[in-house]
């Protein structure tokens, strides 16, 4: 459901009863209020299927039901619906946190809060993730792992390679792990317990590289049905892969309602200027998830090689600023401005080879 209609939706039970759970591992701890604010409810429940028997004999379905985003916030969510509660509201933890801050954790306190504040339409909103998206998302965040462990073992099989004085005599090859270097390197032979180490190494590098590839199958099948992935597409040097990741992040462009939401959504800050008129440059935050970042980092790192306005963008900014850091980060917060365009219009990247598009397209059907 978009912001839009869960707006509307919020408006229109304005007048319904409100009930504040804050989740624990065993028990969670509700309260209960009329439309005027009064307590009615205040008591806990398991997190069992009994529990949840006794929470829906004490709340009525219309009720509209608020909970901070947690890692439980799924299974409460499904759990709650398949009750028949239908207005649930998960709220955004650091959002919520700069709202109200306890200075001791107090579960029946807790709820309430979050039971007043969803009273007055003051609740700030996270968003979860369909079956569907989870799913997506999980297939690619398994992905982002297994290349990880694949580059740091092939930096592990390079490193040793050249500390035994054998790297500079594998055949030249543009592709670091090519078959004819590969070949080379399987028939090493140190007629000591090296070569154990080393055939160890090379058979785990293919056994991660086979697990790779069903994943690949899996993620370029969902790709081919995702407008926002096939849009994202159209920017050279993004192809599936990051166009998935990103997409899987971003979720429904609308849900934000301008492109410095979305870069805050990213760890991206855009300048801010403070009282004293000094600028405080843009930087890289904590917020956001560090997957969505890398992916975007990745995306600069890529476009920038291939796209001539962005390079001049990026080289512009660091020799105004003489740092690339942040000339980086810059770069990060206008390619956010023009994927927001892009998705928000529906409109192909500014500055599309088609040939080249039609080229990475035509990759989603390989098998």
């Amino acid at each position: 459901m978009n912001n839009v209609n869960k707006k509307r939706r919020n408006r229109n039970n304005m007048n319904s009863p409100v009930v504040g759970i804050d989740i624990g591992e065993e028990k969670s701890t509700v309260t209960y209020l009329s439309p005027e604010g009064e307590v009615k409810e205040n008591f806990e429940f398991d997190m069992n299927t009994d529990g949840y028997s006794e929470f829906a004999s004490k709340i009525p379905r219309e009720t509209r039901i608020a909970f901070e985003a947690s890692g439980s916030a799924y299974v409460v969510d499904r759990t709650l619906r398949e009750l028949g509660y239908s207005d649930i509201t998960v709220a955004h933890p650091k959002e919520l946190s700069w709202i109200v801050k306890s200075k001791k954790k107090n579960d029946k306190v807790d709820s309430l809060k979050l039971a007043k504040l969803h009273l007055v339409g003051m609740l700030p909103e996270s968003h979860l993730l369909s079956e569907d998206e989870r799913i997506f998302r999980d297939l690619l965040i398994q992905r982002v792992k297994l290349s990880s462990e694949i580059s740091s073992l092939k930096n592990s099989i390079i490193g040793y390679l050249k500390r035994e004085g054998l790297y500079s005599s594998l055949p030249e090859s543009n592709d670091t792990f090519s078959e004819k270097r590969r070949t080379a390197i399987m028939n090493i032979r140190f007629n000591n317990q090296k070569d154990l180490v080393l055939k160890t190494m090379m058979e785990r590098l293919e056994f991660l590289e086979r697990q790779r590839d069903p994943l690949d199958l899996e993620i370029k099948k969902i790709a081919r049905d995702n407008e926002d992935v096939k849009l994202l597409m159209t920017i050279p040097g993004i192809d599936y892969y990051l166009a998935s990741l990103l997409s899987s992040y971003i979720g429904d462009v609308n849900r934000f309602p301008n492109a410095d939401k979305l870069a805050s959504f990213f760890g991206v800050i855009p300048e801010t200027r403070d009282s004293s008129s000094i600028t405080r440059r843009g930087h890289m935050s904590k917020e956001g998830a560090a997957t969505a970042r890398w992916a975007l980092s990745i995306a600069v790192d890529t476009i920038t090689l291939r796209n001539k306005p962005l390079k001049e963008y990026y080289n512009s900014v660091k020799n105004r600023n003489g740092s690339g850091k942040y000339a980086h980060v810059s770069t990060m917060r206008k390619l956010i401005r023009m994927i927001y365009t892009m998705l928000k219009e529906r409109k192909e990247w500014k500055y599309e080879n088609t040939a080249l598009t039609e080229s990475k397209l035509s990759r989603l059907d390989d098998d």
